[in-house]
C-alpha cells in the first residue's frame, strides 16, 4: 500500500506543481532572475544551479516532514497514511480554487530564506543562484503549505520527498520560461483548463480511488 500511496501522492503533487506553475512563475520569478548573469554561458549555469538548489531544497524539506510524520505515527500507533489522498486532494481544489492566497504565512519561516539570500549575496553566480533557489521553500505560500501537510501524511521520509521534489518538478517549465524571458501567455480557456479544470479532475480520481479502496482493502495489497 505505502508505495502505492507514495507514487498517487507525487503524481497528484506534480499537477499541483504544474496547474499552480504560474503562480510559481509570479511569486517565485523574480527570484529566478536575481543575480543571474546577463547572457550566455555562465547565465545558463546559474539557472540551472538555482532550480537545482530549488529540487534539493524542496526534497529534503520533504524528507524532513515526511520523518515528522513517521514519528507521530509511531508516537499515537496510528498510521496517517489512509489521510494522504484526502490531503492531497484538498490541496488541489485549493489549487483550482485560488484558496491559498488567503492563508497567512508560518511565522519564522520567511526568516531561512531571508538567511540564506543573504549567504550567497557575495558568492559566485552558480552558487548564489544554487541558494537562491534552495531559499524558495521557505518563502510564504498557501498552496506550498497544504503540500507540506500531505508531505507529513506520507509517513515516511522518502514519501515525503518524493511529494515535495514532484511538486518542485512541475512547476520547472513556467520557472524556466521566465529566466529565458518568455512572456507566459495562453488562451484563455486552456489557461482555464489548466488552472482548474486539471486539478479538480485529479482531485476527483483521488477522492474516487480512495473511496474503492476502503470499501475493498483488497485493492491495497
Amino acid at each position: 500500500m505505502e508505495p502505492m500511496l507514495a507514487s498517487a501522492g507525487a503524481l497528484s503533487a506534480l499537477v499541483a506543481g504544474a496547474t499552480g506553475s504560474l503562480h510559481c512563475a509570479l511569486m517565485c520569478g523574480p527570484l529566478a532572475c536575481a543575480g543571474l548573469p546577463a547572457s550566455g554561458p555562465d547565465r545558463r549555469r546559474a539557472a540551472i544551479s538555482w532550480h537545482l538548489g530549488r529540487i534539493a531544497a524542496y526534497s529534503f524539506v520533504g524528507l524532513l516532514l515526511g520523518a515528522l510524520g513517521r514519528g507521530v505515527s509511531q508516537g499515537l500507533m496510528v498510521s496517517v497514511q489512509p489521510v494522504l489522498p484526502w490531503v492531497m486532494a484538498a490541496g488541489l481544489v485549493i489549487t483550482a480554487l485560488d484558496l491559498a492566497k488567503h492563508v497567512r504565512p508560518i511565522p519564522g519561516v520567511a526568516g531561512i530564506s531571508r538567511a540564506l539570500a543573504r549567504a550567497g549575496a557575495t558568492m559566485q553566480p552558480a552558487t548564489r543562484s544554487f541558494l537562491l533557489g534552495a531559499a524558495t521553500p521557505f518563502l510564504p505560500c498557501g498552496l506550498l503549505y497544504g503540500l507540506f501537510l500531505a508531505a507529513i501524511a506520507t509517513g515516511t521520509p522518502w514519501g515525503g520527498a518524493a511529494v515535495l521534489g514532484a511538486f518542485s518538478l512541475g512547476a520547472i517549465p513556467a520557472l524556466g520560461a521566465v529566466q529565458l524571458g518568455t512572456q507566459l501567455s495562453t488562451s484563455p480557456r486552456l489557461a482555464l483548463i489548466a488552472r482548474r479544470v486539471v486539478p479538480l479532475v485529479a482531485a476527483a480520481v483521488l477522492v474516487v480511488r480512495a473511496l474503492m479502496t476502503r470499501a475493498d482493502p483488497a485493492k491495497c495489497g
